[in-house]
């Protein structure tokens, strides 16, 4: 476990590779701080000494001596106080672009994952450890290292020293407390790390079901279960804060037993340095001297319990970002990848096998299909067959375990992913949407483009009038997943997105079961526009949709049972005739009842 929490600070601490010049200067900046603040009681103890003498002795009072003597403790205080606010500054600015940092490449590695990995982990429970990890990054750095941990560790250094040339016995007499106390707090700090990791483990979890509850908010009041939803994130927090109890109360043994050793050692001091002034050898200035020294070099000490549990809980949460960081990319481009040409051929599954664990329940197995340019296929069966397994394939969000996947005879897992999707536009059958203006959604991923072109591709996509029709037009945002649009409106908006990136392969959720059969007519519309003149591929969910189609494949088991035409399949494909005559049936029975 130590040797965990060290390799995790290490990693931290090279992410500052970049920056050597600035930490040397910052460690210049605050060991000169630390200086001229032990200078101050050396100068104390002049002016005390004088005082003293003058006290015991009668004759001049040394004017002089007070007066530079002052003016030397309020010099170095300012000069202390100004290159430790330049030291917090500096600092500061250096850690944030370190949590910005790591932030951006834990969204940049989440993002480039894969979708396995996706439908494990909740995107709450991302941005949960994104925002901890992140702030933790910022703690561990800024507040414990850069100022709970070096600023003192500088000032124990420079007091014991000191001491060590005023007297040594005072200094062994400082030093002697820190090795008990370290013992001592690092045992229970290993406990209370352990029970840190539950709490972590516990919040995150809450993090996932807000999110989830957020998302849903809808269904929830349907089913009027605010009261429920609200009391069980009231018991989930209730459980996960008893866990934090845990270890609060295991921290408040730590401050125990550090205002013990802390006391014994401030007494122990004490006593040895009236027992020199008692016996001829000390000065009251130098009396005055060793305490102060004392509580200088104390100072780690009052937050080295703190120091060793928030270092523990932060490096926890830090840890978990970084498992993120350290999840491998499953589909990369190889090093001599190259750009796809444009498809003008075929597209070709050869002797293609995939399964979601390795190679154990295939999800799809020995599929060998040709897909001719500018045709459209429809791929059709039961859930679970394998038809979005297909499309994800193409899509390379996997790589098959066997075979080959072939544009125009270039293997895909050779091209670049880049060059191979700026080819493919999905239209899913839930569209996602960004909650941002209808332009920036229907431009998403084009960069620079005209709002000529944008309301072209609207028009395209039967979108361009009810957008007029919105609040702000073009500029309305339409909120978090498109909540502000219908979902008729929501397809439409995709199928703008798709006209726009000018596809040469387009593929298409089928996504018109669930909506009213005027907007069915309308998706029907803009679709058929879409597909004209390109390679299309259609997820077909009812067959009534795709009867015209260049080519169908009936999917069943993980494996292509039949293709050929409607016609072809009517008679050659039992599967086949039983989902049309089923869905037949279904569409039949859905006219009756609407008549």
């Amino acid at each position: 476990m130590h040797n965990k929490k060290s390799s995790t600070l290490k990693r931290i601490l090279s992410l500052l590779r970049d920056r050597k010049k600035t930490i040397v200067f910052l460690f210049i900046l605050i060991t000169l701080s630390q200086i001229a603040s032990i200078a101050v009681p050396f100068v104390s103890k002049i002016i005390i000494d004088s005082l003293t003498e003058f006290i015991k002795n009668g004759g001049t009072l040394p004017l002089s001596t007070l007066a530079y003597c002052s003016a030397g403790i309020l010099i170095l205080t300012l000069i202390s106080s100004a290159l430790l606010s330049s030291y917090n500054f500096n600092l500061f600015q250096m850690v944030t672009k370190l949590e910005d940092k790591v932030r951006n490449q834990t969204l940049g590695k989440y993002l480039q994952l894969h979708s396995l990995f996706h439908h494990g982990v909740s995107s709450g429970q991302i941005i949960g450890r994104i925002d901890r990890g992140g702030t933790s990054v910022y703690i561990i750095v800024y507040e414990i290292i850069g100022q709970n941990f070096i600023p003192p560790i500088i000032i124990f250094i420079g007091a014991f020293a000191a001491l060590l040339y005023s007297n040594i016995w005072i200094a062994l007499a400082i030093v002697i407390p820190f090795p008990i106390y370290i013992l001592a707090t690092r045992n229970i700090a290993n406990k209370i790390y352990l029970i840190e990791q539950k709490a972590n483990d516990a919040f995150e979890n809450i993090s996932k079901e807000m999110y989830d509850v957020a998302g849903n908010v809808q269904t929830v009041k349907k089913f009027s279960q605010e009261e429920k939803e609200t009391q069980d994130n009231r018991n989930s927090l209730l459980n996960a804060r008893k866990i934090q109890y845990t270890a609060e109360r295991l921290w408040s043994h730590i401050e125990n037993i550090q205002a013990i050793i802390s006391t014994t050692g401030r007494v122990a001091v004490l006593a040895l340095s009236a027992w020199f002034v008692l016996q001829g050898t000390a000065t009251i200035g130098q009396f005055v001297l060793y305490v102060t020294l004392q509580n200088m070099a104390y100072q780690p000490l009052s937050s080295l319990g703190s120091l060793f549990t928030r270092m523990r809980r932060n490096m926890t949460r830090v840890e978990r970002l970084f498992a993120v960081l350290d999840e491998p990319l499953r589909v990369t481009d190889t090093p001599n990848a190259f750009n796809l040409p444009p498809l003008q051929k075929q597209i070709e599954f050869k002797d293609v096998s995939f399964s979601y664990r390795g190679d154990k329940e295939w999800a799809l197995k020995d599929i060998n299909v040709i897909i001719p340019a500018h045709t459209t296929c429809a791929l059709v069966g039961r859930s679970g067959s394998g038809k979005t397994t297909f499309i994800n394939l193409l899509l390379r969000s996997h790589d098959p375990q066997r075979g080959n996947i072939l544009i125009d005879g270039f293997d895909i897992s050779k091209v670049t992913k880049v060059s191979l999707r700026e080819q493919i536009a999905v239209v899913p059958q839930e569209v996602d949407l960004f909650s941002r203006t209808v332009v920036q959604n229907i431009a998403y991923g084009r960069g620079n483009i005209s709002k000529e072109k944008i309301e072209n591709a609207a028009k395209t996509a039967l979108a361009h009038d009810f957008i007029l029709k919105l609040e702000q037009g073009y500029d309305t945002i339409v909120g978090e997943r498109g909540v502000k649009l219908s979902g008729g409106e929501r397809q439409r908006i995709g199928i703008a997105r798709a006209v726009l990136r000018d596809p040469k392969i387009l593929i298409l959720d089928e996504a018109t079961s669930h909506l009213d059969t005027e907007s069915e007519q309308i998706i029907t519309r803009a679709t058929d526009a879409l597909v004209k003149d390109r390679t299309s591929l259609i997820i077909a969910h009812r067959l009534s949709t795709v009867i015209n189609a260049d080519k169908i494949l009936v999917f069943g088991g993980g494996k292509i049972e039949a293709m050929g035409t409607h016609v072809e399949l009517l008679h050659s494909s039992s599967t086949y005739l039983r989902l049309y005559s089923l869905q037949f049936a279904d569409e039949n029975v859905e006219d009756n009842n609407e008549e």
